[in-house]
């Protein structure tokens, strides 16, 4: 995702002295903590950090619900790009029904495994929204989303 607009517009105003002395006094902050023990830390980082609200949050089980929420947006936004593709392909049988069965897996993503996994998370049942995030994630940012979830699990925050 693009950054930020504000910092396209201010960090070329900030002096290089300045970046220097920030970034080593830095501490690594929540984002970073929690995406350090995943895999996948780059993009990790990377998706968290292209959500305000990550950027905001204040312990780990408010990074699983924006994950969650992530995950939910792609695989519906996904869903609605599938039948402008399906109508360029509509007369090669094997890649209609390849884009056929991509719909269906990301509707079950979407509307069945992420969002069973924000539900579990509301009850503490962080195995479970773990489990859930893991088998809708086999389509998008689903391991991020596990580790994130997979957190909690371990940590009992």
């Amino acid at each position: 995702m693009a950054p930020s607009l504000f910092l396209v517009l201010v960090l070329p105003l900030i002096s290089t002295s300045q970046c220097s002395a920030t970034l080593q006094d830095k501490q690594p902050d929540l984002i970073e903590k929690s995406c350090s023990i995943i895999a996948g830390y780059e993009d990790c980082v990377r998706i968290l950090r292209s959500d305000p609200r990550a950027i905001k949050a204040t312990n780990v089980k408010e990074l699983a619900y924006i994950i969650l929420d992530l995950c939910i947006a792609n695989a519906t936004e996904t869903l609605r790009e599938i039948p402008k593709v399906q109508e360029k392909f509509k007369k090669d049988g094997q890649i209609e029904e390849a884009l056929r069965r991509c719909a269906l897996e990301y509707e079950s993503a979407g509307k069945v495994y992420f969002r069973k996994a924000v539900e579990q998370l509301g009850t503490k049942s962080y195995r479970e929204a773990q489990n859930s995030a893991h088998i809708g994630g086999a389509l998008v940012l689903g391991t991020v989303a596990e580790g994130i979830v997979s957190l909690l699990r371990l940590n009992k925050s």
